[in-house]
């Protein structure tokens, strides 16, 4: 009788293992792409122009389907959306290690996407299933320190594949330890046991798409193309419209895609808006600091990648933690602690230089970790506590497509906000430190006499002691524009402090053993 139970109650860390297993490949794969484009690029003969749309291909299918992916496994059962979304993924990922064309990767890229659309929402209530409510925040700390884990380790093992191996081994080589995963959860997982009507709002859906995937687009092409050009301007203008259309559509169908009403628990809504703020926050840093430890201070791709390990092990080694606190004392008090060391971390990044050692750099991001530890757990139990169980998977698809589209927000706005400050600082330096200027004869004096000896020509030190001092300019400009846009993050994580006091805990009652007598057996629903 044990061992028939525990086969139908399987252990709930063991679950936790196989559905984070999903989730870090997911963030693996999708964060480690970057550092193989330009070898794509070189494959298929991609442009400039052409080559984000292997990063589009993933990143709207993924971004723009996240609550219709929840709904599902709210209607047809959440271990079916996991294991369907997984396979899919897999496949799509060996085919575009196997592409043998710029149109295949594209095509395979989105599938790829719409797989992690099906699996990743739903993982999170799979684990919140498979924990008591006295457990769930720790649990939930566990997986999304694996899922960041994943996005942080994605530049450093898949650059070192690309570098060192073949950019088609960044995708093939998961596919074998993604087809375990996908043995796992058939033969462990339990199917959720709440369905609820089989009814699909298409339309919903439709104008949903519509809107999230316009926006997807405009975000990452808007610095590219312009702002204020039609092109991008017509793409908020479709997001906004499609956006009404689809309210609209969700107050008058008796059977809504999202359900509006999630939005009048204000614990969800601050939660949501927490989750938004706190992910323009950290993409924003995980895309500032990397390029300030390659540009500015001359780290290698794989450096710059290591470089982040304190970030990834503070977070996984405390999240644990952070989970407690947040099954003890509610969500609240963790989670505005948590964003309050965010955002100190995240402004002492702007005090670093092209001088500065990394040590002080690690403590940074230690920090960093630490804060996100505390956050991220205790923000995911408070959107879910609140929620009724057959809503479960539509409130965490919404949940992490709120933080989903902040992150993408946040890397568009910051990227646009440091060519503007480099921009101006270039401006500023360039007015104060000319070649006409006391201070740069000086310079540009000291710096020929030194060439001349070395046996250069006159004219030739000169333009060459000209040509240091501009970059010397540009160099410092660079500095001062990160200083500039790491006070902005900062100031983004900030916000989210004052979301988070909005945030109501909620009491949690004592769990208690249930007694099943010999003749009784408790058969979970949808054994498959």
């Amino acid at each position: 009788m044990a061992d028939s139970n525990e086969l139908k109650n399987p252990n709930k860390y063991f679950v936790l293992f196989i559905v984070s297993l999903g989730t870090v490949l997911s963030g693996y794969v999708a964060s480690s792409l970057d550092i193989a484009l330009s070898n794509i690029m070189n494959t298929f003969g991609f442009t400039m122009d052409n080559v984000t749309w292997v990063l589009l291909a993933y990143m709207i299918p993924y971004g723009a389907t996240l609550p219709i992916m929840g709904k599902l496994g709210d209607q047809f059962g959440r271990k079916k959306m996991y294991v369907l979304g997984l396979i899919v993924f897999t496949a799509a990922t060996m085919m575009v290690g196997l592409s043998w064309s710029s149109s295949t990767v594209i095509l395979f890229r989105m599938f790829q996407g719409m797989g992690a659309a099906m699996f990743f929402p739903n993982a999170m209530t799979l684990v919140s299933d498979a924990f008591p409510p006295n457990e769930r925040g720790q649990a939930l700390g566990m997986w999304g320190a694996f899922a960041a884990a994943g996005a942080v380790l994605g530049p450093t093992i898949g650059g070192y594949i690309v570098e060192y191996l073949n950019w088609r081994m960044l995708f093939n080589s998961i596919v074998p330890i993604a087809a375990v995963g996908i043995v796992l959860s058939i033969m462990v997982l339990k199917e959720s046991d709440t369905i609820s009507s089989k009814k699909i709002d298409y339309l919903g859906g439709l104008f949903l798409v519509s809107s999230l995937s316009s926006l997807i687009i405009a975000l990452n092409k808007g610095s590219k193309e312009g702002w204020t050009s039609l092109y991008i301007v017509g793409l908020f203008i479709c997001t906004v419209l499609s956006l009404l259309a689809f309210l609209y559509v969700e107050s008058r169908t008796a059977e809504p895609l999202v359900d509006l009403e999630l939005f009048r628990n204000g614990t969800f809504t601050a939660a949501n808006i927490v989750g938004f703020l706190t992910f323009m926050a950290l993409n924003g840093g995980l895309f500032l600091i990397p390029f300030f430890l390659r540009n500015i201070l001359g780290y290698t791709p794989i450096r710059a990648g290591v470089s982040l390990f304190p970030l990834i092990g503070s977070m996984i080694i405390l999240a644990p933690l952070g989970g407690k606190l947040a099954d003890k004392a509610g969500g609240k008090i963790p989670t505005v602690l948590g964003m309050t060391i965010l955002s100190i971390a995240l402004y002492s990044f702007h005090t670093m230089t092209d001088q500065t050692a990394y040590l002080p750099i690690a403590l940074r991001l230690i920090l960093m970790g630490i804060g996100l530890a505390l956050t991220m757990s205790p923000l995911s139990t408070a959107a879910m506590a609140t929620l009724p169980k057959e809503k479960a998977g539509v409130g965490s698809g919404v949940f992490n497509l709120f933080k989903n589209v902040g992150g993408s927000v946040g890397i568009a706005i910051l990227g646009t906000l440091l060519d503007q400050r480099q921009i101006f600082h270039t401006q500023i330096l360039s007015d104060y430190v000319n070649a006409s200027s006391d201070a740069a004869q000086h310079f540009l004096s000291s710096i020929q006499a030194g060439l001349i000896l070395n046996g250069m020509q006159t004219n030739e030190a000169y333009v060459v002691a000209l040509s240091t001092l501009k970059g010397i300019v540009a160099k410092q400009a660079a500095v001062m524009a990160y200083g500039d846009v790491f006070q902005a993050t900062a100031a983004l994580a900030a916000l989210g402090i004052i979301a988070g006091m909005l945030i109501k805990d909620v009491k949690k009652p004592v769990p208690q053993e249930p007694v099943v007598s010999d003749a009784e057996e408790v058969v979970p629903v949808g054994i498959h």
